[in-house]
């Protein structure tokens, strides 16, 4: 007998594991810059330099790349600024088997603070939260028919279920230039840079998908002339690519991460000679999976008038995906500043990233609850301080809804931050509003069985020739067909054509004549 099998794509999780690492180390301040009078502003981003995995471990070397803006004493050109690196070589214990290439690694920062020590050396300290989520692409083979040399009976249903079209890494790289306008004074020196994705737009094509959103930028710089200690600049520049992926399509459901894996901030002199062209090297990550809904009609049970056939299977867990959408949520709140902060007179910038730190399932659906991390410029009255940065955390909750939450439902909920406006409700309270995204994918686990493998046996005539020729038989409820025929070795079409049927679904109390058969 021979066995026609369809392969199904589908993936798996390895292994997740998560470490969090702490960063602290004494900065000196560069002989080239003025002495520190107090901190105004540190931001961090992560690097991985190299990823390898040896013995269930995952030995990770990168740093902490940091922005440190600070105000002198100096009577001009108060705010200054000053880079660096903070390295790391970590090792994280990995729950099954692992590999670097299908390994997705995400980092968060959930603490970075710089304290001054003297006026030439500060204090680093963070926190830094790494998770490392393996998945694996296989290939499940199910039976959709079998052949053989004598008659053979089988049930088949139709199975559902979501396969993965796609899974991989990609990346985009944009770069453009940024000419200053003529309001705005030449560059001496960058100060701080801030870039972040806006409006992103994802959609699956003919064997590719297109991305298109906004890039926004965000400067602060030391201008070559006049007195005022900084200036700011921010515009947005849209960027649109298209991905090739090949195998995907529109009916299909895309997963599909974009993040800023790197960037370069360059100032460059225009044909004047005058340094206000602003250069861009922007790449991209896409962590890409593209889920398809298959529906394949398999076999469930076979058996033969003329062989004994014993069915082998053998348990499967696969998944089906019940939610797949998008939610905004509105979110605003006042933030009072501290006493130590300056007063506030106009709000420069204002820009965040929001971040999960619960999902929970309820009656109605999966409760999310996390915090926007808000920082933001703005101006004050004052001339030493002539402007100030700080940080504000706004909390969120949203109910996602969805039906059919069991405990063996998985679930995701990925936050991005559509808009952010920040405005000065007074000169110490202000009025964040935000506008956020939840990407939310709910799949069920199914576990199931299927059929892997047939052994055959000759007929035991001697059953056989002891089971009544002719059988009455009298439906009950919840019977169906195919099994009183498999039950009393007769087939579904001799039931029918004995028994005058037109339905193979017979009601319950049925009067039904059962003929056994034997095959050659």
């Amino acid at each position: 007998m021979e066995l026609v099998r369809k392969n199904i794509h589908t993936n798996k999780l390895k292994c997740k594991s998560s470490l969090q690492i702490n960063l602290n180390d004494d900065i000196n301040v560069p002989d080239s810059k003025p002495d520190i009078a107090s901190v105004m502003k540190v931001s961090g981003e992560v690097s991985l330099e190299e990823q390898k995995i040896l013995s269930g471990k995952l030995y990770l070397k990168g740093f902490l790349f940091f922005q440190l803006l600070y105000l002198s004493a100096e009577a001009d050109h108060q705010i200054h600024s000053m880079t660096g690196r903070l390295p790391f070589d970590e090792a994280i214990y990995l729950d099954g088997e692992c590999s670097v290439e299908n390994a997705a690694i995400r980092w968060e920062l959930e603490d970075l603070s710089a304290n001054v020590i003297n006026s030439r050396k500060i204090s680093m300290k963070s926190l830094l939260q790494i998770t490392v989520t393996a998945e694996e692409l296989f290939d499940e083979s199910v039976c959709v028919s079998a052949s053989a040399d004598f008659p053979v009976c089988t049930r088949t249903n139709t199975l559902h279920l979501t396969s993965l079209g796609a899974c991989k890494k990609d990346s985009y790289r944009f770069r453009d230039e940024i000419v200053l306008p003529s309001s705005k004074n030449s560059v001496r020196e960058l100060l701080y840079r801030s870039l972040s994705l806006k409006n992103v737009d994802i959609r699956l094509l003919k064997d590719q998908f297109s991305i298109k959103g906004d890039l926004v930028v965000f400067l602060l710089y030391a201008a070559e002339e006049g007195e005022a200690a900084a200036e700011y600049f921010e515009t947005e520049l849209p960027f649109h690519a298209a991905i090739d992926c090949n195998g995907c399509d529109e009916t299909m459901t895309p997963d599909i991460g974009l993040t800023i894996a790197d960037k370069t901030v360059e100032v460059r002199q225009d044909n004047d000679g005058e340094p206000r062209i602003i250069s861009l090297d922007v790449l991209m990550e896409l962590q890409i999976k593209i889920y398809e809904d298959t529906s394949v009609e398999i076999i469930r049970d076979i058996y033969s008038p003329s062989m004994t056939l014993t069915p082998v299977f053998r348990p499967v867990v696969y998944e089906n995906l019940l939610l797949h959408n998008t939610s905004r949520t509105r979110v605003s709140d006042r933030v009072k500043i501290t006493d130590t902060a300056p007063k506030i007179l106009q709000i420069c910038h204002g820009s965040g990233t929001a971040r999960i730190d619960d999902v929970y399932p309820t009656e109605d659906g999966l409760m999310a609850e996390g915090i926007i991390d808000a920082d933001i410029f703005y101006i004050t009255p004052e001339d030493a301080r002539p402007m100030y940065a700080i940080k504000a955390m706004v909390p969120f909750q949203q109910l996602i809804e969805a039906r059919d939450i069991g405990p063996d439902t998985v679930y995701s909920v990925a936050p991005e931050l559509e808009q952010l406006t920040v405005l000065s409700s007074d000169s110490d309270e202000l009025e964040i509003k935000a506008s956020l995204l939840l990407n939310s994918l709910v799949f069920d686990r199914i576990s199931d069985s299927f059929l892997s493998d047939i052994t055959e046996q000759p007929p035991d005539y001697d059953a056989l020739l002891k089971m009544p020729g002719m059988t009455g038989y009298i439906v009950k409820e919840n019977d169906d067909l195919w099994t009183i025929a498999k039950e009393h070795h007769t087939t579904m079409e001799s039931i029918m054509e004995l028994n005058e049927l037109a339905d193979e679904a017979p009601a319950a109390g049925t009067h039904l004549l059962l003929l056994k058969e034997i095959m050659p």
